[in-house]
């Protein structure tokens, strides 16, 4: 392997997942305000309403993408030097996902109001958080279609290494665009239209500001779309991974749907927080492999085996790097976070701490689901997803009645183990390659010694107020990692990254 095109595809990854990453950290945290303005202005209910109706949406959502976005990545990709193909791929696969998403979006419409009854603690007459439900089902079904059309276009472009503008659009403009709604509604006394309008109206302007940059980077415009041909070979890529993703988004969400079917919407919403704050870590892996599927998609085309594998530990590394100090901080200290939302929220400190593990577990196992994939193993990590899930339904049923929250926290925890240790050894034994790397110990003796800092200081931050508690633990964390990281010395492959030197 030539050493610069090496280097030049780490400054790629470096560079293209730092933009990423950035944008998905900027826009969880400004979710994370809107969670916390919800949670505060219009109470635990109300959030949990929210959390309920978007997990019922993207699990719609993900059905109506139904592999496309996948697809749009990997054929657009391969096509990208053919031109008028490329586009012709992107123009498909936003067809038959925008036409795959209007179904379902009925139904959930029509439909609204038991599913209402059914995540209101399963309350036969609808009523106070149900009621509410019922309508934000409605509302935020219209945003259905925006929002796939969204997520399809902003993967062909990724396909064309461009993450920027799918970026934008998913981290910038939708979640600025909800929290600036809420807010206004909020104060303008409009409890209602502050729940059930941000979402659906920030769906919409996303959707119309990606539609004009694809068209304007790709020539992809609504001829395309409606003209492209059936690439049968797109759809036998597709469909096997809308298997993997339905699974994924079901599992992801399992929790908040079965607490609101055992608790009702307050139950959901007072675990909403931990389940957002957890977020902040599992922003880290879509922004690698986001930049990465594409590169190992190309990789496996040329048969280039040994540079997967090197990728795939690279990526490995630099995501458990990221990932250890802020995992740290809110295992050893979630009550200040939680706090910030309100009094009550504190009880849900052991979900958060179980939350954080499984990300952190997630993040370990890297972009094994991503190498597999974009190698053409679609069936594989469908059936690692569907066993996982299994694993995640029969310990929620036992666990959430025991321990509510924390129940729901420790099901994901050991689904997530599970998934991670299928993928771990499936790419090792199928593609024969490892994530793992000796340069691994640096960011578990950093991680070590940090830890152990915090714990030691943890009786002194929860004496503080909890926004103080919570800065001055981020600060203690990240500077006390980031000394050992230095003292224990970046990677060769790091500093010529940093140096600019290829």
């Amino acid at each position: 392997m030539n050493r610069h095109r090496s280097a030049s595809r780490n400054a790629l990854i470096a560079g293209q997942a730092g933009i990423s990453y950035g944008g998905f950290i900027f826009g969880q945290a400004v979710r994370f305000a809107f969670n916390m303005a919800v949670a505060r202005m219009l109470g635990e209910e109300s959030l949990g309403v929210y959390a309920l109706a978007l997990a019922v949406m993207q699990i719609v959502e993900t059905f109506g993408v139904a592999g496309y976005d996948a697809a749009a990545v990997r054929y657009v990709n391969i096509y990208q030097a053919e031109g008028r193909k490329a586009s012709d791929a992107a123009g498909l696969a936003i067809r038959s996902a925008l036409l795959m998403s209007l179904v379902p979006a009925l139904l959930v419409m029509l439909f609204s109001a038991p599913l209402a009854r059914l995540f209101n603690g399963g309350s036969a007459p609808l009523g106070g958080g149900g009621t509410l439900l019922h309508f934000a089902l409605l509302s935020y079904a219209l945003a259905v279609p925006f929002n796939v059309v969204a997520t399809v276009a902003g993967h062909a472009l990724q396909g064309h290494r461009d993450l920027v503008p799918k970026i934008v659009a998913t981290q910038l403009i939708a979640p600025v665009a909800m929290l600036a709604l809420t807010l206004l509604l909020a104060f303008a006394d409009a409890p209602g239209p502050a729940l059930l309008v941000p979402y659906t109206a920030a769906s919409v302007l996303s959707c119309l500001w990606i539609w004009r940059q694809l068209r304007l980077k790709t020539g992809t415009g609504i001829r395309e779309v409606l003209g492209a041909p059936t690439d049968r070979r797109m759809k036998a890529f597709a469909f096997p991974l809308l298997g993997v993703s339905l699974v994924s988004i079901i599992a992801y969400w399992l929790d908040v749907l079965l607490l609101g079917m055992l608790g009702g919407p307050v139950l959901s919403g007072l675990y909403q927080p931990a389940a957002r704050t957890a977020g902040l870590l599992r922003a880290l892996l879509p922004a690698f492999s986001g930049i990465a599927a594409p590169l190992v998609a190309a990789l496996q085309a040329g048969d280039e085996s040994a540079e997967t594998g090197r990728l795939y530990r690279l990526v490995t590394r630099w995501m458990v790097l990221l990932v250890t100090p802020a995992t740290l901080f809110l295992m050893v200290l979630p009550e200040p976070v939680l706090l910030l939302f309100g009094p009550r929220f504190s009880a849900s400190a052991p979900a958060l701490v179980l939350l954080a593990a499984a990300a952190f577990v997630q993040s370990f196992g890297g972009i094994a689901g991503t190498v597999l994939s974009m190698a053409g193993h679609g069936r594989v990590t469908f059936l690692n997803a569907l066993v996982a899930l299994a694993v995640q339904v029969a310990l929620s049923v036992l666990l959430i009645p025991l321990y509510g929250t924390a129940g729901a926290a420790a099901a994901s925890l050991g689904a997530m183990l599970l998934l991670s240790a299928l993928r771990l050894l499936q790419v090792s034994r199928v593609l024969g390659v490892s994530s793992f790397s000796a340069a691994l110990w640096k960011p578990a003796a950093a991680g070590a010694g940090t830890a152990i800092l915090l714990w030691l200081c943890r009786p002194w931050l929860l004496g503080l107020d909890p926004a103080v508690a919570a800065l001055t633990g981020v600060v203690i964390a990240s500077a006390v990692y980031l000394a050992l990281i230095l003292l224990f010395r970046l990677e060769a492959e790091d500093r010529e990254l940093i140096l600019g030197k290829h």
